[in-house]
């Protein structure tokens, strides 16, 4: 699905990713793992084109993603959810998911009621505005954005943050419905270990830009979350 060879990006002068190298397999769920500022966000940037890689290869079924455009991954099917959600606050719910249909040719009208299962919630508040939604609820709502692209890659950035247990349980179980039923693949940012190890089937730790460990996730040893996700 995805492969990452030899990647490295910069900041102005300063060499933020260090030569990365992982595959991520259809239908699998990999967590990025590692303390703050070690290039987490950074690297979901850069297979979204939002940030220039300078050498390397992110090759998305097969074809490399490195000189394309940010704009050409929505419609080739990779949806995005960035750190703090993005949703247009002033918009309803249901304009809100709306716009991830207009990147897809080919939308297929009964992806409206398939959300609409997954996220109750959001039917019911269709037509309130998504800046009057909680946190959790404004992450529920952003994924079914995503959704609406009928992606095969969604790209999550810190999918738990600031929300409440109660849904952070729920979007676990969803993340693991959309491996698992629709066959997508997930990669995602994540602070919370048990969160990690609740959803995740592979891992990849980094630190300082660099990859320290990768694996499947019973492999995410004591050793390992000790050396560099401790704080």
């Amino acid at each position: 699905m995805l492969t990452v060879n030899s990647l490295n990006q910069f900041y102005g002068q300063s060499h933020t990713l260090w030569d990365l190298e992982f595959e991520i397999p259809d239908s699998a769920c990999l967590c990025v793992l590692g303390r703050n500022g070690v290039g987490k966000t950074t690297l979901l940037q850069s297979i979204m084109g939002l940030v220039p890689s300078v050498t390397g290869d992110i090759l998305y079924e097969g074809q490399n993603l490195v000189n394309k455009p940010a704009e050409y991954r929505a419609p080739a099917g990779i949806g995005y959810i960035p750190q703090g959600r993005q949703i247009f606050s002033q918009l309803t719910v249901e304009e809100n998911i709306r716009t991830g249909c207009f990147a897809r040719k080919n939308f297929k009208s009964n992806t409206w009621d398939e959300v609409y299962t997954m996220f109750p919630v959001l039917a019911s508040m269709r037509k309130r505005r998504g800046g009057d939604l909680s946190g959790g609820q404004q992450q529920q709502l952003a994924i079914a954005r995503a959704l609406m692209l009928e992606p095969r890659l969604i790209i999550m950035d810190e999918p738990t943050e600031g929300i409440q247990p109660t849904i952070v349980q729920e979007i676990g179980e969803i993340i693991q419905r959309l491996c698992s039923e629709k066959n997508i693949t997930v990669v995602i940012v994540e602070q919370k270990l048990a969160f990690a190890r609740m959803v995740g089937s592979r891992f990849i730790i980094l630190d300082r830009g660099r990859l320290m460990a990768q694996g499947d996730m019973n492999l995410l040893s004591d050793e390992l979350v000790q050396e560099y996700l401790t704080v």
